[in-house]
């Protein structure tokens, strides 16, 4: 995947039990579509936290969407554990992850990237690496764009 390209479409299942397909906010809203590691380790908790204390900001203009692979009910539990406002979706068999170039080391987990899908369905920016920091940083730039 790189900036320019078409967004591939999915539905998955979010920490609510809705649907989500993701081409159903083309034209809407932009999206940032975050993968991540596992619910509740140190790492990924710093990142869902940050990108929560960041939503109110963006939210009238973006829409957010976790994925990985952990299943419903956990990111329910996560969810609500640390009052996220946006919602998680479960990517059980990492297909999703292998579409958007997140599926990680050995296949055996989700790894981190940020992708912001623009209105009309393409990438327009990505953020890569396993450290929190520079995607909490992208989403609070954001909100002073």
């Amino acid at each position: 995947m790189k900036v320019g390209d078409h967004a591939p479409d999915f539905e998955l299942e979010s920490n609510t039990g809705e649907k989500i397909k993701l081409s159903s906010y083309f034209g809407k809203k932009k999206i940032v579509l975050f993968f991540y590691v596992k619910n509740n380790t140190p790492g990924c908790t710093a990142e869902v936290k940050g990108i929560r204390n960041h939503y109110s900001e963006i939210s009238k203009e973006y829409e957010v969407f976790g994925i990985n692979q952990d299943h419903k009910e956990s990111h329910a539990d996560f969810c609500q554990k640390y009052d996220l406002p946006f919602k998680i979706l479960s990517d059980p068999g990492r297909r999703v992850a292998l579409l958007y170039d997140a599926k990680g080391a050995l296949g055996m987990y989700t790894r981190r990237i940020t992708y912001l899908i623009g209105l009309n369905g393409k990438i327009e920016n990505i953020v890569e690496g396993m450290g929190a920091s520079n995607h909490i940083e992208f989403v609070q730039s954001l909100s002073n764009l």
